[in-house]
């Protein structure tokens, strides 16, 4: 190990904040294979906003300013706006008769899902370090290549693919079974091909992980880890067969690039000249990104029809029956036109998913914090690398809630809402 880490290099905790973060990442497939991630990592988060408060009430004049807390206006953005979506809650479950019992589920499972959108820009104010976040994203990439290996030698050793077991903290925690579920591979539907899920829920979920720990593991100062954790994060987005992945780096990239230049003569140079080109070779370019569209969905195209009459049929039902407040939740399955799939879930993403739920109310509770964020993040970006890395995390997630429901996984992703939360206090 000395030869693999100088003494400089090694990374310790050095407080109680840093140390739930370092502990909560290195446990990260002791958990899954618990059953415990949708448990253990909400109360994690909540547990470090109440020690927050307790900082903050702690502090006072006499405290020494480098101790002192600092909360920037973003985050409380976040604290006004996000539970503004429990008012819709409970508007919903009163317009729909749906009673106190399901009120109380649907506000415990708004705390373990937007609740951590809400708190960790807050608890991003304690004293963590982001090379700490950086190395034990690197560790986890590691872990996942022995797993990566692990799953590909059951796919050869044909052990039947799907769940192995499902832990009895499901009866605890709700939500969907495949949350406490612990699986080798299974067959993709369309292409017959095996496909990974690792520590997270689903296979799409591991390449939304794979991207944001791809652009946390280049942040390691460290070479050795730095190769590994790219090597594990690169080999999550493959083993997860997403098409998501495929158009996501590039777009992060130059939509980071993009932000981080509006000040500067070199962007309107590149936009000059890129009108330019795109002018002369335009049919060509268009018939290359249809061709490449079309490829995209043809890879699964049974998903792809099934996904867009979630998203019509769950639009509709939003406008038609509750356009204010939404529904408030989810049922259990859909009719036969989704194939029985559930209305304003399992496809539809994020933005149909609140809109279903909590209506137009909590549309505007996350859309005026998500505003804010891109335009703080993307100011800060030209200036600091930590907030360069918390833009790209934060345009992965945007990226991925038009198909996955980055609320529901957060859980599983709250490694780049902290990041984000890091590059906010910057």
């Amino acid at each position: 190990m000395q030869k693999f880490i100088s003494p400089s290099d090694i990374i310790k905790p050095e407080n109680f904040e840093e140390k739930l973060v370092w502990y909560g990442l290195l446990s990260t497939y002791v958990m899954y294979l618990l059953g415990a991630q949708p448990i253990a990592f909400p109360v994690m988060a909540w547990v470090l906003f109440l020690y927050l408060i307790k900082k903050l009430w702690n502090q006072n004049a006499d405290t020494p300013e480098k101790e002192q807390i600092k909360i920037p206006i973003i985050a409380w953005i976040w604290l006004i706006f996000i539970p503004l979506m429990v008012i819709a809650l409970i508007f919903s479950h009163i317009d729909f008769s749906l009673g106190l019992g399901r009120l109380i589920r649907s506000l415990v499972k708004w705390g373990r899902e937007w609740g951590l959108w809400a708190i960790f820009p807050l608890v991003a104010c304690l004293k963590i370090r982001p090379k700490l976040l950086y190395r034990g994203v690197c560790i986890v990439s590691l872990q996942s290549l022995f797993f990566i290996v692990i799953c590909y030698l059951a796919y050869l050793a044909r052990v039947p693919q799907g769940p192995i077991y499902g832990s009895p903290f499901h009866r605890i925690g709700g939500g969907s079974a495949d949350f406490y579920s612990v699986l080798f591979y299974f067959f993709d539907g369309e292409s017959g091909q095996p496909r990974l899920s690792l520590f997270a829920p689903w296979a799409p979920t591991l390449a939304l992980l794979g991207m944001i720990y791809f652009f946390l593991v280049r942040q390691e100062s460290n070479r050795r880890w730095r190769i590994i954790g790219t090597i594990g994060a690169v080999a999550m987005i493959f083993g997860s067969l997403s098409r998501m992945a495929l158009v996501s780096l590039p777009l992060v990239m130059v939509a980071t690039w993009v932000l981080t230049h509006f000040d500067q003569p070199i962007l309107y140079f590149t936009a000059g000249l890129g009108s330019s080109v795109t002018g002369i070779f335009a049919a060509s370019m268009m018939g290359s990104i249809k061709s490449f569209i079309n490829r995209i969905n043809q890879a699964r195209a049974s998903s792809s029809k099934l996904r867009f009459r979630l998203a019509e049929f769950s639009l509709y039902k939003w406008r038609t029956d509750a356009p204010l407040w939404g529904h408030g939740f989810t049922e259990a399955s859909g009719p036969g036109y989704t194939l029985f799939f559930p209305i304003g879930t399992s496809g539809c993403g994020t933005w149909v998913n609140v809109l279903y739920t909590k209506g137009l109310v909590g549309f505007i509770a996350l859309i005026v914090p998500l505003v804010c964020t891109l335009i703080v993040l993307s100011y800060k970006a030209s200036k600091s690398e930590t907030a360069r890395v918390g833009l790209r995390v934060f345009l992965v997630l945007l990226l991925f809630s038009i198909t996955q429901e980055v609320d529901v996984l957060s859980y599983v992703n709250w490694p780049g809402l902290l990041m984000i939360g890091l590059a906010l206090k910057e």
